[in-house]
């Protein structure tokens, strides 16, 4: 018999990622922002959507991660004002809620975003002193996507989870402290704290010593941590991801590398949030490899051996999907739907509870 789903919880979605093309047109006009690549100066008109896709989106798989990231500094090219991303942000939820009627969880990179919001002031972000880079930039715009998200959980009554998202790139150790502790004070509208992006050279997932200790003294505060690992690099990160003890690990499918470590994650409990088209477009060669070793798609694998899996749609607009089209990716794969909801509702509750 054909399983129904019943459980559409979307457990891996970050807000940068989630600004539309359709969004980014209209706020560009509503907030009359003329500046590239929202606005043609040469023809004196604001882009349209379709328009706004082409630079917006990569559909072509690559390994190289460059043309992805291009497409998130696009759009965050709309952060020129805390009202803007506001606007966007609110936008972004309810598109999100409405890909995702039982719940969604955002990562929210609060760093990035004040990052470019003092970029477009033309002020160089280093020369901003950490306590006013925390107060001035980041808190504004935290405040400003926490009442967003209020406000359509208000309206839809779908529940929607913020998580704050700190970068391994770890551009300043003062900065990144001085926005921890600032953090703190908004708990209570969180869920928890990722660790997320890559970086270039022999190891793309480190762990900063300076970093792991921002990340345990926020846990008095935020316990629940997910931790991107094993996506562009191999099971090793997945291992000493594990020594950390989060609760989740985005993506983790390279994990399947090594039966040891897919056995911690067994033993461990702890989920791994997969994302089928994000895998696909951007570590195609790793995803390649894991099919031809397991003979089934790495979501699939990882059923089979007894890891914990949700499904999230990562980063939807540059990558040309959303949860529901996730969803029919993974039945299409063979993945169990019924084994999938239970772990999102375990998730979901675990979630609840922190």
């Amino acid at each position: 018999m054909r399983y129904t789903p019943r459980v559409h919880l979307d457990l891996h979605r970050h807000l940068e990622g989630s600004h539309s093309a359709a969004a980014l047109a209209d706020v560009a006009r509503e907030l009359d922002l003329r500046v590239p690549p929202f606005f043609d100066v040469a023809a004196g008109r604001f882009a349209t959507a379709a328009e706004l896709t082409r630079v917006t989106t990569v559909t072509t798989p690559s390994d190289d991660p460059a043309a992805f990231y291009g497409c998130i500094v696009a759009a965050r090219a709309a952060y020129v004002s805390v009202a803007a991303i506001a606007a966007l942000a609110e936008r972004a939820l309810r598109e999100a809620a409405t890909d995702a009627p039982a719940g969604a969880e955002l990562r929210l990179s609060l760093f990035s975003m004040a990052r470019t919001l003092i970029e477009h002031a033309r002020r160089p972000w280093r020369d901003v002193p950490p306590a006013e880079f925390a107060a001035a930039y980041a808190e504004p715009i935290l405040a400003a996507v926490i009442a967003a998200r209020d406000r359509v959980v208000a309206a839809t009554g779908v529940p929607l989870l913020l998580r704050l998202g700190l970068s391994r790139t770890f551009e300043s150790a003062p900065h990144y402290q001085a926005l921890a502790t600032m953090v703190t004070g908004h708990a209570a509208a969180l869920c928890g704290v990722d660790v997320l992006g890559i970086v270039g050279g022999a190891d793309r997932e480190p762990l900063p010593p300076e970093l792991r200790a921002i990340l345990d003294a926020l846990r008095a505060d935020l316990p629940d941590l997910t931790i991107h690992a094993g996506e562009f690099a191999g099971a090793d990160s997945v291992d000493r991801t594990l020594a950390l003890a989060p609760q989740a690990i985005g993506h983790g499918v390279r994990s399947l590398d090594d039966p040891a470590v897919v056995e911690r994650l067994v033993a461990s409990g702890v989920t791994l949030e997969v994302c089928p088209t994000s895998n696909r477009l951007l570590i195609p060669s790793a995803v390649d490899a894991l099919v031809a070793a397991h003979h089934a798609a790495p979501l699939v694998a990882l059923q089979r051996a007894g890891v914990r899996c949700v499904l999230g749609s990562d980063d939807p607009e540059p990558l040309a999907t959303s949860y529901q089209r996730e969803r029919a990716i993974a039945g299409e794969l063979g993945v169990d739907l019924a084994q999938l909801d239970a772990d999102a509702a375990a998730r979901w509750r675990a979630l609840a509870r922190a």
